[in-house]
């Protein structure tokens, strides 16, 4: 399999969680960690990533996997330019903190960054777990720290997807989800358009637990079914970008990228 650029790598590492949110787009949690051979399989196949978001579940329910991913990016020399977290605020825990800053030295500072989840439905679970005054004092606490990049809200003006618990919620509250557009280019020497040349990908590609290529924001039962791609030890990223998507030239692919990401984040305006 060929190695290419991802622009947007969502590595799902957990589908555990402690909260059980009405609007968790997963659904109900289960106890599965991405394993060794899912990061090997899904990061053998990249030779650049521009944002690696770690995602669950509850991203700090896995930390040994998160150690994975980050030991096997730095002895294979894999270029990153951010890592993202979003958690729920629940469990500080130092070695969450320790592992982000043991990527200082491979990914620019500013470019490490966590949140953590600050929405009505969150503040809703955690009255009813009596895990208020946990989460304040936890959000007072990462707040020191220096890839701190404050709290993560839902846009107001955007429905939620209607996967997971969401499918529960009042359908004026939810659209179906809506996969994602795919784009290709290939880049050679001096940045000129060769086909024979570096693949980049973007917006998005997801890779779940189990090792499936599917949509970052599908239920855990959909990623196994109506958005199974295909799975990272037996398909390749460019080959199923190239099924989904169309190859541009590289200005072409700059500016439709642009227009995906803006057509994602407005989906229903």
């Amino acid at each position: 399999m060929n190695q290419v650029y991802i622009q947007n790598l969502a590595m799902i590492v957990t589908d555990n969680c402690n909260l059980n949110c009405a609007h968790c787009m997963r659904g109900k949690s289960c106890n599965n960690n991405m394993s060794k051979e899912v990061i090997k399989a899904t990061l053998s196949q990249t030779k650049a990533i521009g944002n690696l978001n770690l995602c669950g579940g509850e991203p700090t329910l896995a930390l040994d996997t998160i150690e994975e991913i980050f030991k096997y990016i730095i002895h294979n020399r894999i270029l990153v330019d951010q890592i993202s977290v979003v958690t729920n605020g629940t469990n500080y825990s130092l070695d969450f903190l320790t592992l982000l800053h043991s990527m200082r030295a491979y990914v620019p500072r500013k470019n490490i960054l966590f949140q953590i989840s600050c929405d009505t439905y969150h503040q809703q679970e955690l009255k009813r777990l009596n895990m208020v005054d946990i989460y304040l004092e936890n959000v007072k606490r990462y707040s020191d720290f220096q890839y701190f990049g404050g709290l993560h809200y839902l846009d107001k003006h955007l429905k939620l997807y209607r996967e997971g618990n969401a499918k529960n919620l009042n359908p004026n509250l939810t659209v179906a989800l809506k996969p994602i557009d795919i784009v290709v280019t290939y880049v050679g020497k001096a940045s000129k358009y060769d086909q024979n040349g570096l693949c980049n990908i973007d917006p998005c590609i997801a890779v779940n637990t189990k090792g499936i290529i599917t949509e970052a924001n599908a239920s855990i039962e959909h990623q196994q079914t109506l958005y199974n791609y295909g799975d990272v030890f037996n398909d390749a990223f460019e080959e199923i970008a190239l099924e989904k998507g169309k190859i541009l030239k590289p200005k072409q692919w700059y500016r439709q990228t642009g227009k995906i990401i803006k057509k994602q984040m407005t989906y229903n305006k």
